[in-house]
Order: structure tokens, then sequence, then C-alpha cells
């Protein structure tokens, strides 16, 4: 049995929907621990976020994500 993996398989995945809610590493145009609604998703990963800007879905840039039912609670809080 060999222990070569595959790129795919040694990066974590990460799949967004519109709808969800991401947290940016770095975020520009506002506060890092804002919440960006995903409002639109384009070829190549890429997001449109609430706040008009677009990141490529990814860890390296996506620091959280919740599911709009996740944001919800955590927003009653």
């Amino acid at each position: 049995m060999s222990n070569y993996k595959s790129e795919i398989e040694k990066t974590p995945q990460l799949i967004l929907f519109v709808g969800d809610y991401i947290q940016l590493h770095d975020n520009f145009f506002a506060s890092a621990s804002d919440w960006l609604k995903v409002v639109g998703i384009e070829p190549y990963d890429i997001c449109v976020l609430s706040d008009g800007s677009r990141v490529c879905a990814s860890f390296e840039y996506v620091k959280s994500v919740l599911s709009e039912s996740q944001y919800n609670e955590v927003a009653q809080c």
C-alpha cells in the first residue's frame, strides 16, 4: 500500500453555498469579525459576497463558515 496522496487529498476542501455566511482572514472592507453572506457563485469557485466583494472559496481566504440556519441561531444570542 502506498503512502502517496494526491494534492486534492492533502488539501482540505471547502464547499460553500449561496446563503452561507463567512468570515475572512483579511477583510479589507470591514472588520475581520464581520460575517458576510454568500450571494452568488461564479466560475472557478469565486464567491460573490453581500458587500460586493469577491473571494475564492478556499481556506486560504475564508476563516469561518456558517450555514444560514447556524448564522440565524448565533445572531439571536
